[in-house]
């Protein structure tokens, strides 16, 4: 019938038509995931800062590449709100020690102060087995709020847009503490309880991420009462 439209003509318009369903489907899906954002205080201990004139940089780019990973994956973005000089006295081995000096100098964070994490960086001779490399000040949760506070260790420069190194890693791994993430033995997971180089992020603690991402963050002089930072983080 001279009335119908020609094969091809119909086809471009169901093709248009369908692009615009998906497309539509995919903006929505992408709204409905706003983005978190979590404040950061970093801080780095006298013998970092002695040790690398680029310190504030290496700082600034470890947070952004930690940001980088949570939002690809998360929607959360971690944003730097201060970087200043932490002053630890003396020498330790142990990151629990390091912890207690950091909440002993940082008492507030969460609740209504600006920022809702502190991220203590050093150089100090941390010891894997007594006391850890790394440590975040407890697990996550929405019933208790989300945690405060994290010690690593660095020991080069990074900049951002390099590929992750261990220092980044690390640091990735004590933010899914923060968030509530657990150990694991998946042998890809960056939550695995060693330290070796994993960058991927195990379906578990995905989920418990993913519940948690929009809880608010504990009042942090609250919560250092409560709890007591755990071995092996």
């Amino acid at each position: 019938m001279s009335s119908l439209l020609p094969m091809t003509t119909r086809r471009l318009i169901i093709w248009f038509v369908f692009s615009s369903l998906v497309l539509a489907g995919c903006t929505a899906r992408q709204t409905d995931r706003s983005i978190r954002v979590v404040r950061v205080k970093v801080v780095a201990d006298p013998i970092w800062r002695g040790n690398d004139p680029l310190w504030r940089e290496t700082a600034r780019d470890l947070l952004r590449a930690a940001s980088d990973y949570y939002e690809e994956r998360f929607g959360i973005r971690l944003v730097r709100q201060a970087t200043e000089a932490w002053r630890v006295e003396g020498t330790t081995t142990s990151s629990v020690t390091l912890m207690k000096s950091l909440k002993r100098s940082y008492p507030r964070a969460g609740g209504d102060q600006p920022h809702d994490v502190v991220i203590g960086l050093t150089q100090q001779p941390l010891n894997f087995y007594r006391g850890g490399r790394a440590r975040a000040d407890r697990l996550g949760n929405c019933t208790e709020g989300l945690g405060n506070y994290i010690v690593s260790h660095v020991g080069e420069t990074f900049s951002h847009g390099d590929e992750l190194n261990h220092d980044a890693l690390a640091l990735i791994h004590e933010v899914g503490h923060l968030l509530g993430a657990v150990h694991t033995d998946d042998p890809e997971s960056v939550m695995h309880l060693n330290f070796d180089f994993r960058t991927g992020f195990d379906g578990p603690n995905r989920a418990i991420v993913m519940k948690n991402r929009l809880c608010p963050f504990a009042e942090a002089d609250h919560a250092a009462g409560k709890r007591e930072p755990r071995p092996g983080s």
